[in-house]
């Protein structure tokens, strides 16, 4: 049996429908001729046969639709066929008085034809529950002997000198019914094809799906959810939400009407889950809602699985604020003005002299911000030669010059996509590239050395020099617009010699990762070398410190780290508590007094009270000079 089947209940809709299929060429429509007592049995047997629709009119239509889940299509009685009918009458039987009986889809209109043709009518219309003899025979009682209808009419008039007239849709009503129901076949295909890609990806993505319905019934369950619940698909499907989630939030949803993401749900004693939910809203009214979620455990194994990569390729941040070690005021203050930075992603600038630990903090911010996830990329703008710079920073493609690898390469930009670039000593950054690292800032966009495509990036700029940028500024030196577009948000990290407190705290954190390094035990620091390396004066900073604590473990022949140990190669200069700072001939006045200011601040422990006093200056002076010390510390040791 073919996919369209046309019931006919007489004759000649059979020799139309012939017609009709020869005529378009429809390869994929049959006839089935029936009689009302059996076009119920016929009808089944033709959908078991694979028919997926079925074209009928008048009463058989009624029934079918009535009876069968499967898109039936009714061949209309036009106008047209309705004046055919009633001039047959006509011509047959004159103007006698005429019943006309059948469902409405068969006599709409039929009377006011009749009408305008000169007719006089009687119209009765059939329902589901009309008996047809029992009405054709009233309308007999009334003296009614000539009648239109369809077949279900023709039947019922069993006595003469009664004349039926059956009303005939024609080839147009037939072409056009045939065409409904392939539209309809067509728009169902679509939609099968539709609801199995849906169903596909539903159940091909990782993340476990529930929807319910607006009485809390599941509607959408997938594979994934089978595996996170434990219930089966066939089981889940049907039930109200509860009875799979005991604790869940849907409901709430269906109330609330607000969305919810980022939840941490326990399904169960084990499993705990990463929830999303949100309402589905038609034409403005909730009428249900959808959760997706995953095991926290895969979204661990996932998380952990890209910081490998990314680690093998050296871009992660592998320290945050909380390495930082410290007790100084000062340090203190830095964090919590790095940690405010860390929730915007406005280009950072970190300035302050060598060896103070600004990429320290560089990616501490990184770690802190909502790029934490995704790449941390380091470039030392004064370790690569000038003719290295551009294409580590903005990539190449095959051909673009001698050397270059036969498949191109993606610059630092493209690689820190999502994540965040860290641009040190960016003072050495040549002129030439300065300008065009303007442009990638403002653009958003870089352009491969040889290419002339534009590729998209989204990167966070972190900066850090040790150099005075503004003095290079003055000096066309350094590009002011790029210093303003770097230095949105600054942060200066003062030199160890202004924050003593942190000293002792750095040397035992020092001593405690050698001595395991170096497999040496556990190991301290003498009394007399911890007040030796109070009174050292670090030009190399925090780095300096380091390098003398891991020269005395290496040294050091016991447990405990002497003063020797420490001396074997003393730290740049060193005086006693109550010596003053050595000054150079060569320092101005200005420069003599900015030195004894830090001398006198850091023998204070960074105490203004106690420093002002001293100097015999007021606080606010005394902190005016602090913060233009601080400003110009990297510039003022490059002279030294």
């Amino acid at each position: 049996m073919k996919e369209i089947v046309v019931v006919t209940p007489f004759s000649s809709m059979s020799e139309v429908t012939r017609r009709v299929i020869a005529e378009y060429g429809y390869a994929n429509v049959d006839l089935l001729e029936a009689e009302p007592g059996n076009i119920l049995e016929r009808t089944r047997q033709a959908i078991d046969g694979g028919a997926k629709a079925i074209i009928s009119r008048g009463g058989f239509y009624e029934l079918i639709k009535t009876e069968f889940d499967i898109p039936t299509v009714e061949v209309k009685v036009t106008a047209f066929d309705l004046i055919d009918t009633f001039k047959k009458v006509k011509q047959t039987v004159g103007n006698e008085l005429i019943g006309v009986v059948g469902y409405r889809n068969v006599i709409y209109g039929a009377q006011t034809i009749a009408e305008v043709m000169g007719l006089a009518t009687v119209c009765f219309e059939m329902t589901k529950q009309s008996d047809i003899v029992a009405d054709v025979e009233r309308l007999i009682e009334q003296g009614i002997r000539v009648f239109v209808g369809d077949n279900n009419v023709n039947t019922a008039i069993a006595k003469p000198p009664c004349q039926a007239f059956l009303v005939q849709s024609g080839s147009q009503a037939m072409h056009i019914a045939i065409q409904q129901a392939n539209d309809i076949l067509y728009a169902q295909r679509l939609q099968k094809e539709k609801a199995q890609q849906f169903a596909t990806i539903i159940d091909f993505v990782h993340d476990g799906i529930i929807a319910i319905d607006n009485h809390g019934c599941i509607t959408v369950f997938n594979s994934a959810s089978e595996k996170i619940t434990g219930f089966g698909k066939n089981e889940a499907l049907g039930k109200r939400i509860t009875e799979i989630i005991p604790e869940t939030r849907l409901l709430n949803i269906l109330e609330t009407e607000r969305s919810e993401i980022g939840d941490i749900q326990q399904l169960d004693n084990q499993t705990v889950v990463a929830t999303s939910r949100t309402p589905v809203v038609v034409d403005g009214e909730v009428r249900g809602a959808v959760a997706t979620y995953q095991d926290i455990t895969d979204v661990q194994r996932l998380e952990e699985r890209i910081r490998i990569k990314l680690s093998e390729k050296g871009f992660v941040a592998q320290y945050d604020f909380s390495d930082i070690i410290h007790q100084s005021t000062v340090v203190a203050e830095c964090i919590r003005t790095a940690k405010k930075f860390a929730r915007y992603d406005t280009s950072v600038l970190i300035f302050g002299p060598s060896g103070v630990g600004k990429e320290l903090f560089a990616q501490g911010i990184h770690n802190a911000s909502q790029r934490k996830n995704s790449p941390f990329v380091a470039i030392n703008c004064a370790a690569l030669p000038e003719t290295l710079i551009e294409s580590e920073l903005f990539g190449y493609v095959e051909g673009s010059f001698t050397g270059a690898g036969r498949k191109g390469k993606a610059g630092l930009f493209e690689m820190a996509h999502g994540g965040t670039i860290f641009l040190d000593e960016i003072s050495e950054l040549p002129l030439l590239l300065q300008g065009r690292l303007l442009r990638v800032l403002q653009e958003k966009q870089v352009m491969r050395i040889g290419d002339n495509k534009l590729i998209p990036v989204d990167v966070r700029v972190v900066c850090a020099t040790n150099r005075d940028l503004t003095g290079l500024v003055s000096r066309n030196q350094f590009r002011a617009d790029l210093y303003f577009r770097i230095a949105i948000l600054s942060l200066y990290i003062p030199p160890l010699n202004a924050r003593s407190d942190d000293v002792e705290l750095l040397a035992a954190h020092f001593v405690n990762e050698f001595g395991k390094r170096y497999r040496k035990g556990t190991m301290t620091l003498a009394a007399d070398a911890i007040d030796y390396l109070r009174r050292c004066v670090y030009k190399g900073n925090v780095r300096e410190l380091q390098g003398m604590i891991e020269r005395a473990v290496v040294i050091c022949e016991g447990r405990i780290i002497g003063i020797d140990d420490l001396t074997a190669m003393p730290c740049a200069e060193s005086a006693s508590d109550d010596s003053p700072p050595v000054f150079s001939d060569a320092l101005t006045l200005k420069d003599m007094e900015d030195e004894y200011i830090d001398h006198v601040y850091a023998k204070t422990n960074g105490s203004l009270k106690e420093t002002s006093a001293i100097l015999g200056i007021g606080r606010t002076t005394l902190w005016r000079r602090i913060k233009e010390n601080r400003s110009s510390q990297a510039e003022k040791l490059r002279r030294r």
